[in-house]
């Protein structure tokens, strides 16, 4: 176990850095589990936002430019289709890789990444923070065998709402930097966690509205053995933001992000309880924040004492594996306004999506 702070370089200064990365980082660099030598964005604007968090990190323009040590932790945060280049040059220099959802631009990326960490005895992390929520975790236990309120018969999901995301660029909504519109960017935290919960599907069909760029809604309708469920995803009306669960004895429902709230409805019982998780000691489990704080935690943790890694490469591509299989079964979504010509129009540009 090294008692001195991880060495960290954080590739890519957009919007999650600034939002999600940095305030984590700060909280374990004040506890002196770490600390971020390295900025690395090509553009400047981007790296200066964060060099008041962290004064004393370099700036770099390209990853390459970084003479951070081996055993170094490299954090990916830059757009999807650099994940796999900016990895594999993290792995080249030994240092290890948590890498920013989803794992890489295409499962065959992915499978590069995880082959070269295998062959460079690094660890690669995958960003799915969800997993450390403990609301996602209370959920886990209710649908497995032993689960309190019986077998999971049925669930529906629906999650996002008018985009408000301050991206740092309009790689969002570019198919040459983002292979997916919205359920590559939502849906990958919801199958991944589908996937945790209840292991692969058996059988699903898939529905967006891309006609020629990227899709801003999507329904999918999975089956897990006698399981059913459907999720409806958006970038441009709102959603519930909502979990619904059916099981034998009850119903449980979840609020998107709420990282240790869940609502319990026993059946025929007239009412519902809503309330916050806690852990053994009585004190609330932890928020969102802390639960995103968690995460890099635990990589920390198992670069420098070996602890195993929840969510390593060949776990994180799972989610991505879904996404794809779901892309090659595309039907375009149902638009009620289009006229019969404006749909047969529409699901020729679809084709070509």
């Amino acid at each position: 176990m090294s008692s001195s702070p991880l060495p960290v370089v954080l590739v890519g200064c957009g919007a999650v850095s600034r939002l999600f990365y940095a305030p984590a980082l700060r909280a374990l660099s004040a506890l002196g589990e770490l600390r971020v030598i390295a900025l690395v964005d090509p553009v400047v604007s981007a790296r200066a936002a964060l060099r008041e968090s962290f004064p004393e990190a370099r700036s770099h323009a390209s990853l390459t430019e970084s003479d951070a040590p081996r055993d170094a932790l490299a954090i990916i945060a830059s757009p999807p289709r650099w994940h796999a280049e900016h990895t594999l040059a993290a792995f080249s220099r030994g240092w290890h890789a948590l890498c920013e959802k989803p794992i890489a631009a295409s499962s065959a990326d992915a499978a590069r990444m995880i082959t070269a960490a295998d062959a460079a005895g690094r660890l690669l992390a995958v960003g799915h923070y969800k997993r450390f929520f403990p609301s996602s975790r209370a959920l886990k236990s209710l649908c497995g065998p032993a689960g309190t309120l019986g077998a999971l018969r049925s669930f529906s999901i629906a999650e996002g709402g008018p985009f408000t995301w301050p991206a740092a660029s309009p790689t969002f909504f570019r198919r040459s930097e983002t292979p997916g519109g919205v359920l590559l960017d939502i849906g990958v935290h919801v199958f991944d966690l589908l996937l945790w919960w209840l292991g692969a599907p058996s059988d699903f069909s898939y529905a967006d509205d891309a006609m020629g760029g990227l899709e801003a809604n999507a329904r999918v309708k999975l089956r897990f053995g006698t399981i059913t469920g459907t999720v409806l995803l958006s970038r441009d009306w709102p959603t519930p933001q909502r979990y619904e669960f059916v099981f034998d004895r009850g119903r449980v429902g979840w609020t998107v992000n709420d990282a240790n709230g869940l609502d319990v409805t026993l059946d025929g019982a007239a009412w519902a309880l809503q309330g916050t998780l806690r852990d053994a000691d009585r004190e609330p489990a932890a928020t969102n924040a802390q639960s995103f704080i968690a995460q890099l935690r635990h990589v920390v943790g198992a670069i420098t004492q070996r602890t195993p890694l929840l969510i390593d490469g060949r776990e994180g591509v799972r989610a991505l594996h879904l996404i794809e299989a779901c892309y090659g079964r595309r039907q375009l979504l149902d638009q009620p306004w289009f006229t019969p010509s404006e749909t047969n129009n529409a699901r020729q540009h679809a084709l070509h999506s």
